[in-house]
């Protein structure tokens, strides 16, 4: 039974959204370190390799919680978690993908809606997995220096993220790896949670 859920977050729920955003972050930052040895041919498809394994904790996070902020406060943890680790200039960046997923799941009115989420988060993800670009194309020393990124592996970024090619290999693998691990978790899911009675869709 499908249903709008437009209420307010309770702690209840920002509990949730906390601990699945922490699990999201860890295993994201698992599989960065896991794919930084092959960095200087795989770079283009390291944030969507990521996001398909990352994306049905997400997708189980928003159906269990099923209501208007979920994405927000995702952005806003994630956020502030890279600040705490260094990488200050990636929080506007969850923050306004944020504000625009929720926005467009606003428009849908449905936010156990599996194509909104789908795009919402896909929309999330370009603003928030290219702040990288951006920052490297305003200044490209404050971005290394940052990240602690030299040498060879310096000029490696810079040979893919100044590449429209390979920027635009980056954006329809990411596109190309939400859709799909959306999809998976949704599966998982229905397969799995809603079964149990853990999540009412």
């Amino acid at each position: 039974m499908n249903q709008k859920r437009t209420f307010q977050l309770t702690s209840k729920d920002y509990l949730t959204i906390g601990l699945y955003s922490v699990v999201c972050l860890v295993l994201s930052v698992i599989l960065s370190v896991a794919t930084s040895p092959f960095l200087l041919w795989f770079y283009p498809y390291a944030t969507a390799f990521v996001l398909f394994f990352t994306c049905p904790i997400y997708i189980l996070m928003a159906f269990k919680v099923g209501k208007k902020g979920v994405l927000l406060t995702f952005g806003i943890v994630s956020g502030i978690f890279y600040a705490l680790m260094g990488a200050v200039f990636v929080l506007p960046f969850t923050l306004v993908g944020g504000i625009l997923g929720e926005y467009l799941l606003s428009t849908v009115g449905n936010y156990r809606s599996l194509h909104g989420q789908t795009i919402a988060f896909t929309v999330y993800n370009v603003i928030y997995g290219f702040c990288n670009y951006i920052i490297v194309a305003f200044s490209a020393d404050y971005y290394f220096s940052t990240m602690h990124i030299e040498g060879t592996l310096r000029d490696v970024y810079i040979q893919y993220m100044t590449s429209p090619l390979w920027i635009s290999v980056a954006v329809i693998a990411l596109i190309s790896s939400v859709t799909l691990g959306c999809l998976f978790g949704y599966k998982l899911l229905q397969k799995h949670f809603v079964k149990a009675g853990f999540v009412t869709l």
